[in-house]
């Protein structure tokens, strides 16, 4: 044994020469090493590769393609069917799906919107059939893989007990990076199972039939967007009117149509062209007019924007519906159910309703999933959750939106729903959720029972028209006033309310551009300066007066396409100088023109400026004014003394030239006649020459 430093190390003996070598430490670093490689190789040969410890977690998704529920009872079973797929970029391990439910019941509507964003605490159900093993911890889940499956449990299993209510369902993935048993969740899907009671929920499914306006006056359309609808969304809407659903009839509509049938035009750049949906109006009315009226009810006139109304302080929708609504016959009789801006209602939107004879407000933002509540004396149809794109390629999005709409149908149990329906997507919405656990309930038989359940409106905020679209609208009021004025028997503004809620419609709400496109046409018909390119004055600009007071013509023309009443006003720089009567009201006719006399009056000589226009019944003027000058010469007076002269004058020579003749005349009477040599010829007696003198001296005279 040798000692060195403090360290002892035992040398084994050379058996060929009896002597210690060191060469056998040598040999035992090579046994280690050769134990340690056939460790290994052993190692690979069972178990593989043994991978490095991942740092990153799996990134996997999970979609759901089919949901089922069998009813209430607790054996009934929940189906779903899942896909799993790896779109990360590491291999997965231990992949596993699992059922997941929270036990807590969802009463209220806000519970079922805060079940899908922010679950409920909950757990994994356990039963057989309610997970899956994907993968187990050793093989690898790699990126692209994709794996259909699916898990059932029944009601009983997910402890799912209370009636009347629904839960907070979903699935969870959970997987590792490794061959660990540290599995986290990487995917995860939440939506909710609806558990009704044992008495079937009564369902007002209710059409809407309105459409954007098109009518800019009477028989004069802005386009053929009408005609369109009636062979498409409002087609299907009216067949489900047909059915079994209840309907709603925006009064606009049933005008619109009517003006349609007995033939219309349509606005084409600056002409219009006679209209192509005549018979397509004819149509959809006599199917209107056959519909059950005891599930019926009407809307405000052209459904306007309610919400955008209240933002503004402007109170007179009712009003304005009311004398509009009157104008459609066969309508009044139908009770009033609003329908607001975006299904939402506040307490101002109930306060500026006043005392129209509203039988029923609709609202989507009530905290109860009740049909009939009770606001401010109100009453108030709580609407369902509704419009979803049933044609969506996300179908987890779609079964997710549909179990939502079935839970709010299970929670209203008794009390019933109300499922306002718009488009054809809301017609295949309302046929997908329409279990053996539900019955049709008629409208009017819902609006008949009294509210048991007080509205809590929950705080939404609304999309709505700008305050400078009701300033244009306001604007328009002015514009339509002065039109009225202009044309007291006008057939195109015999109804401003109508243009007034037709300008405001909801439908504006969600399309701008066809709501600037529609104002724009109705600006070219009434608008001031419209008006004003198509009435106006023509005069020659200068007259000259001969005298204290003349007449002078001037022209109107009318190219509107409706008489005008109107009278000409004319205006002076100077009225002591000039004054000018306006003319009496006189009728043109449309496309035609007329010519009056205007009557100045003239007190003294020059020039004076005027201006002239038309003016309506009102006073208000009508057009631009025209510039005229007046020159006063007085010219007439001068010639009348000439011609007084001229006449003395003539008088006078012509006296004077009647005595010269006389004269002369008397001279040659005087003179002694000559004779012929005869003595028997006689010349004038004495008596003749007495006579001749005394002619000559009153000639002297």
């Amino acid at each position: 044994m040798i000692s060195c430093a403090g360290e002892t190390r035992r040398l084994r003996p050379n058996p060929y020469d009896g002597t210690v070598t060191r060469s056998a430490n040598w040999a035992a670093a090579v046994t280690r090493s050769l134990t340690l490689a056939v460790v290994t190789i052993l190692t690979v040969g069972l178990f593989g590769v043994i991978p490095a410890q991942a740092d990153t977690t799996p990134e996997l998704s999970l979609t759901m393609s089919t949901l089922s529920v069998g009813g209430s009872d607790p054996d009934d079973k929940i189906t779903a069917t899942f896909t799993v797929t790896n779109t990360g970029s590491i291999s997965a391990y231990g992949v596993t799906a699992k059922l997941w439910r929270s036990l807590e019941p969802l009463r209220n509507k806000s519970d079922l919107l805060a079940a899908t964003a922010n679950p409920a605490t909950g757990g994994w159900a356990s039963q057989t059939g309610s997970w899956r093993r994907i993968t187990d911890s050793t093989t690898a889940f790699d990126p692209g893989a994709t794996r259909q499956f699916t898990l059932t449990a029944t009601l009983a299993q997910m402890g799912f007990d209370t009636t009347g209510v629904a839960y907070a369902f979903g699935a969870d993935v959970v997987a590792t990076a490794d061959q660990s048993s540290n599995t986290v969740s990487v995917a995860k899907i939440r939506t909710v199972i609806p558990v009704p009671g044992t008495t079937k929920v009564p369902v007002t499914s209710v059409v809407l039939l309105s459409a954007p306006p098109t009518k800019l006056a009477a028989n004069l359309f802005a386009n053929e967007n009408l005609t369109s609808e009636l062979t498409g969304r409002l087609g299907a809407l009216l067949s489900a009117a047909e059915g079994q659903a209840s309907w709603l009839i925006d009064p606009a509509l049933i005008d619109e149509l009517r003006d349609q049938a007995d033939g219309y035009q349509v606005v084409s750049g600056t002409n219009t062209v006679a209209g192509t949906g005549q018979q397509a109006a004819i149509d959809w009315l006599t199917r209107f007019d056959r519909l059950d009226r005891s599930r019926g009810a009407r809307t405000l006139f052209g459904n306007p924007d309610t919400y955008g109304a209240q933002a503004v302080g402007l109170t007179s929708l009712s009003t304005w519906s009311t004398t509009a609504s009157a104008t459609v016959t066969g309508l009044t009789d139908l009770p009033l159910v609003v329908v607001p801006t975006d299904n939402v209602v506040t307490a101002t939107t109930l306060k500026s309703l006043g005392n129209a004879g509203v039988s029923a407000v609709l609202s989507g933002n009530t905290a109860a999933a009740a049909a009939l509540q009770t606001s401010s004396g109100f009453k108030i149809l709580g609407t369902a959750s509704l419009g979803w794109d049933s044609t969506a390629t996300d179908t987890t999005a779609v079964i997710t939106q549909q179990q939502l709409a079935l839970a709010e149908t299970a929670i209203a149990a008794g009390s019933g729903e109300v499922r306002l329906l718009q488009t054809t997507a809301d017609l295949a919405e309302n046929a997908a959720t329409q279990p053996s656990w539900v019955t049709q309930r008629n409208l009017n038989e819902l609006l008949r029972a009294s509210a048991t359940t007080t509205a809590t409106l929950t705080d939404v905020t609304a999309k709505h028209l700008s305050k400078a679209r009701f300033a244009e609208v306001n604007r328009l009021g002015s514009d339509l006033t002065a039109y009225q004025q202009l044309v007291p028997d006008s057939q195109l503004a015999a109804v401003p309310d109508a243009d007034y809620l037709r300008a405001l419609a909801a439908a504006w709400v969600f399309d701008s551009a066809g709501g600037n496109a529609y104002l724009s046409g109705l600006d070219k018909l009434f608008s001031q300066t419209s008006v004003a390119e198509k009435v106006g004055l023509h005069a020659i600009p200068r007259f000259t007066m001969s005298a204290r007071s003349n007449q002078f013509p001037i022209t109107i023309t009318n190219n509107l396409t409706e008489s005008v009443r109107v009278q000409v006003v004319v205006t002076t720089d100077n009225p002591q100088r000039l004054s000018v009567q306006p003319t009496d009201f006189v009728t043109v006719g449309p496309g035609e023109s007329q010519t009056v006399n205007i009557h100045p009056e003239a007190t003294a000589n020059g020039f004076i400026t005027a201006s002239a226009h038309l003016g309506s019944a009102s006073g208000h003027q009508v057009g631009a004014a025209v510039p005229l000058t007046f020159e006063v010469t007085d010219l007439g007076v001068v010639a009348w003394i000439i011609v007084a002269v001229s006449g003395a004058v003539l008088i006078g020579a012509t006296a004077w030239r009647i005595r010269q003749v006389r004269r002369r005349t008397a001279a040659e009477d005087l003179e002694p006649s000559a004779t012929d040599g005869h003595p028997d010829q006689s010349g004038p007696t004495l008596d003749d020459r007495d006579e001749a003198k005394s002619n000559t001296a009153e000639g002297g005279e």
